[in-house]
């Protein structure tokens, strides 16, 4: 019976064990702060009765981690907005340097090109247009040049040419006279030598 009697009494003690054991880490699996510290405070370990922490102990360290995560969730809500702030004087100024960019193009562009004939031309656009209008002039010009010496060379030919034919026939004209004239006297001649007869 001693037996029996001191089986139960294992029995007894060992099932309380396990009953008052109490799960340490059970508060981790608890999503709400407050019920977190509610269930870290029940599995709390106490030894004779006693917790090492007393519950008043464990209420004003509660309170003062609230209060230090309400201090550190005022900072962050702050901080945010000061980043929000910061973010929209950010995009402010970015427009404001997007616009004097565009600006300062505009100017650029502006200043690399000039109006003619009511349209903005580049400068260095009209500069190649010009120099290719130049080059073009001039080669223009040299094969206007060549033809006119072409023309002068064959004018003067032809000028010489006909100077030699003008003296040539004057000759000839002359020569011709001459002979009209000698023949004419001759045949005067020989008509009042007939006529004498």
């Amino acid at each position: 019976m001693k037996k029996i009697l001191t089986l139960i009494v294992v029995l007894t003690s060992f099932s309380l064990v396990l009953y008052a054991k109490k799960d340490i880490n059970a508060w981790k699996s608890e999503q709400k702060l407050e019920t977190q510290y509610e269930v870290f405070k029940e599995n709390l370990n106490f030894w004779s009765g006693n917790y090492f922490l007393s519950g008043n102990q464990l209420d004003a360290f509660f309170g003062a981690m609230t209060d230090t995560i309400s201090g550190l969730e005022k900072q962050l809500a702050q901080s945010e907005n000061k980043i929000n702030q910061q973010k929209q004087e950010l995009t402010g100024k970015q427009q404001l340097i997007d616009e004097t960019q565009r600006k300062l193009d505009e100017s650029i562009k502006l200043q690399n090109s000039f109006t003619v004939l009511g349209m903005n031309i580049n400068k260095s656009v009209y500069s190649t247009v010009m120099y290719l209008l130049i080059l073009g002039v001039l080669v223009v010009a040299g094969f206007v040049y060549l033809l006119f010496k072409k023309s002068h060379k064959v004018t003067q030919q032809t000028r010489k040419e006909y100077e030699e034919l003008k003296t040539e026939y004057e000759e000839h004209k002359k020569t011709a006279l001459d002979r009209y004239t000698k023949i004419n006297m001759e045949l005067h001649k020989t008509r009042l030598e007939l006529q004498k007869k």
